[in-house]
């Protein structure tokens, strides 16, 4: 018994130590994967700085310009030929070039996957813009799964991280507009209501859109409110109290009869030939 349990010891610590190294060199990974992540990040805000100082320097007289080098730099853009103002800048989404695969993936409705990368990049260390930028594409991707409320947790949780710094205010217009969105397919049409008001008119893009999407929550909610029981005149509420009374008297008399037949009915005896 000695010698056994001295095996099991030795083959115990053998494997101890081997899931020590492979911890170790994972982690060992992940660090080098994450310095990895913030350089690209680095790189890319540099690149940014850079390309807002050269179009400062074209602009001149601070005129409209058209922004044709986002459209090559990103090819999922909102357009070569989109003409902003110097304010809006900042507003206009520019994909991160972290969630580039995950953009991959929801451009070939691939969700699963899609969801997948962007939580594990939400658990690594991101830029308060990144992680901004990363809850509302992971809100987008669960709301196209038709996980609502899970996309308005998301958007809640950005909208959180804006309120707390304000160099992330400009991010607010979106996160508003995919709030009502959400509640706009959960049939929660006063949130949507509420939350398409909120965009303020310095976002042009946002704002038509939110504009449109507020008018059909006007439409269908005046639609609705005749069905309401406050609206109802005292002829509509009588008239549809007797309705209810009369199926429910039919059903009470239709369940009664029933009861009859199945009181009525006897076991009849079995045929001698079959006994």
């Amino acid at each position: 018994l000695k010698q056994e349990r001295d095996t099991w010891r030795a083959v115990a610590e053998s494997y101890q130590q081997a899931f020590e190294d492979q911890t170790a060199r994972l982690q060992e990974v992940q660090a080098i994967c994450w310095a990895t992540q913030m350089e690209l990040e680095n790189e890319r805000a540099a690149n940014h700085r850079r390309q807002k100082s050269s179009e400062v320097s074209m602009r001149g007289g601070g005129a409209r310009v058209m922004d044709g080098i986002d459209g090559q730099l990103d090819g999922t853009s909102l357009g070569t030929a989109a003409v902003y103002e110097s304010s809006h800048a900042e507003v206009t989404w520019r994909p991160n070039f972290c969630f580039r695969r995950v953009e991959h993936f929801t451009a070939q409705c691939d969700y699963g996957t899609a969801l997948k990368e962007v939580d594990q990049l939400l658990r690594g260390p991101l830029t308060p813009q990144a992680r901004v930028e990363g809850l509302l594409l992971k809100s987008n991707i669960m709301r196209k799964s038709a996980w609502i409320f899970d996309a308005l947790a998301a958007c809640s949780e950005a909208m959180e991280l804006c309120n707390r710094l304000e160099e992330l205010h400009a991010h607010l217009p979106r996160i508003q507009y995919q709030r009502g969105i959400c509640y706009y397919q959960l049939h929660m049409l006063k949130q949507a209501r509420e939350a398409f008001n909120d965009i303020c008119m310095n976002d042009n893009l946002l704002y038509a859109e939110a504009s449109e999407m507020l008018d059909c929550c006007d439409d269908e909610l005046q639609g609705r409110r005749p069905g309401f029981e406050a609206h109802r005149t005292v002829t509509e509420g009588l008239l549809s109290q007797l309705y209810d009374s009369r199926s429910e008297s039919k059903r009470r008399r239709v369940s009664q009869q029933f009861r009859f037949h199945a009181a009525k009915a006897k076991r009849l005896s079995l045929p001698q030939r079959w006994m």
